[in-house]
């Protein structure tokens, strides 16, 4: 199987350069490059840029895939409108990180895992499209996806001993019952356990986004009121993510911080312990589900027994192979109800019955050998 790389860039806030985009181009002959979008795919070889340095000059968001069960999500945010500190949180493996860009105005989030387990080849056309409103959701605040991200990335140290058992989670964020759109198809990317999300959000609570922005701006010093209507009137971007962040701020100032009021954060261990023990219900309930179905079909298969032998006979009559397929089948069935009855013996007897009757079919002998009715 030939190896398949896949790196797609985009630029949301900002659009290429021709110098920048003359630059990308030179990194490789298999560039597809717009004035704000630029994606490479390898079947052999690897791309020869920098991607971190691509990622602090020119993108906001980035994407690769490898047939070998590498995924990785980098962001590119303004400094003023990220939470370093949640950031931080989250960071329990090199699966996770960040860093603050040249310039200082920027933080690169990456994100990147490798499942080499993945039994499917991921191609990486249209993912980015489904989670590009990952990053306006960082920027508004969500920060769901570094909580997903974190399970993710504990679930795997714990695996190869690299964190300690009782971990504590980072806090746990509003709304893990109602993921977004994004959300969810990044669960699906990395292969997220969706039992363990169940657990952990079973302490998630529903946010109260509204509040009363009039009574918090009018708490905002004269200078600062000033100072945002100037920012609007020069169209800064994401100056209304930037007010909301602050009258937030003030809020939590005066009334305490609601996140931390709520919950008792818990262990890696005793998340997945009852992820363990969620799962082996649901599997245990699937069985007893599966076995009842298959004993009730059983049941009516005994109550026309007769009826199927006397077809059986019927379809040998035929002689042809497409008889003899249909009538083995039955047999099988007939065999799976003798050992369900405990009626096996009696069985046995009524496939000699067969074997000697027809001892001169060497193409029925054949299929009932084939599914081993007979030795």
């Amino acid at each position: 199987m030939s190896e398949y790389q896949y790196y797609e860039f985009r630029a949301i806030d900002k659009v290429l350069t021709k110098k920048q985009k003359e630059t990308i181009s030179s990194l490789s002959s298999r560039a597809h490059i717009t004035s704000q979008k630029a994606s490479f795919i390898y079947n052999y070889g690897s791309f020869s840029g920098n991607i971190e340095k691509l990622m602090e000059e020119c993108f906001d968001i980035m994407l690769y895939i490898t047939n070998w069960g590498t995924t990785r999500l980098m962001f590119c945010i303004p400094l003023p409108l990220i939470d370093i500190e949640k950031i931080k949180n989250i960071c329990i493996s090199d699966e996770i990180n960040y860093w603050i860009s040249k310039t200082k105005k920027n933080v690169i989030l990456d994100l990147n895992f490798c499942n080499e387990e993945q039994e499917r080849w991921i191609e990486g056309e249209g993912w980015l499209d489904e989670l590009i409103d990952l990053r306006a959701e960082l920027i508004k605040g969500d920060y769901r996806i570094l909580y997903l991200a974190w399970l993710k990335a504990a679930e795997q140290a714990l695996d190869f001993d690299e964190i300690d058992e009782d971990t504590l989670e980072p806090m746990i964020p509003f709304g893990l019952k109602k993921l977004s759109k994004a959300q969810d198809t990044y669960i699906e990317l990395i292969g997220l356990n969706k039992t363990l999300i169940k657990v952990a959000a079973k302490q998630s609570k529903n946010k109260n986004q509204v509040i009363n922005m009039k009574k918090w701006i009018t708490k905002l010093s004269k200078k600062e009121q000033q100072d945002f209507l100037y920012r609007l009137s020069l169209e800064e971007r994401n100056l209304s993510v930037i007010l909301n962040k602050r009258l937030h701020a003030l809020k939590e100032q005066e009334e305490g911080c609601e996140e931390e009021k709520i919950i008792k954060r818990r262990s890696i261990s005793l998340l997945i312990n009852l992820t363990k023990n969620l799962d082996d219900k649901k599997q245990k309930k699937e069985l007893e589900k599966i076995e009842f179905k298959r004993q009730n079909k059983l049941n009516d298969l005994a109550a026309r027994k007769d009826k199927v032998w006397k077809e059986i006979y019927i379809l040998i009559a035929e002689r042809n192979t497409l008889s003899y397929d249909k009538a083995v089948k039955l047999l099988m069935n007939l065999h799976e109800l003798a050992e369900y009855k405990n009626e096996l013996l009696l069985f046995k007897e009524s496939i000699d019955k067969i074997t000697n009757t027809y001892s001169n079919r060497p193409a029925l002998l054949r299929i009932m050998r084939s599914f081993k009715l007979i030795e």
